[in-house]
């Protein structure tokens, strides 16, 4: 059983709108995913009267040239990022690999507090455009 009390209910970063024209909420372990995705897309810092420790450094390696050295770096950005959120426990496993020119495709495997396996599945325009 998913507990609401751990993953949270809040709105949907994808902004829609439910038939009773209430803004649209995600809960549970989608709410967990939701997290985990705004949490590494947001640029650390982002929110420094909050949370000065929310968003992770992935936006660092925009507009540089993918080496090896570079998604090393970016493996240790996403690393560090999830050890600062509360539903996560540690990540399993993770894959960083080139999709197409400018574009990263990083898969995760986290294990959340609960013992909970979420897989995670994002693609990076390293370009920035």
């Amino acid at each position: 059983m998913v507990n609401t009390e751990i993953y949270g209910c809040d709105y949907s970063s994808l902004g829609f709108v439910t038939s009773d024209g209430d803004i649209g909420t995600v809960s549970d372990l989608d709410n967990a995913k939701q997290a985990i995705y705004n949490r590494l897309l947001t640029r650390l810092g982002t929110y420094p009267n909050i949370d000065t420790e929310y968003g992770s450094d992935v936006h660092k390696i925009l507009g540089e040239h993918l080496n090896e050295t570079k998604i090393k770096e970016l493996e240790v950005y996403i690393r560090n990022c999830m050890l600062e959120e509360p539903r996560a426990y540690s990540i399993l496993d993770l894959s960083i690999s080139k999709k197409d020119y400018g574009f990263l495709n990083i898969e995760m495997i986290v294990q959340l507090v609960d013992g909970t396996e979420l897989e995670i599945s994002e693609g990076i325009d390293v370009l920035g455009v």
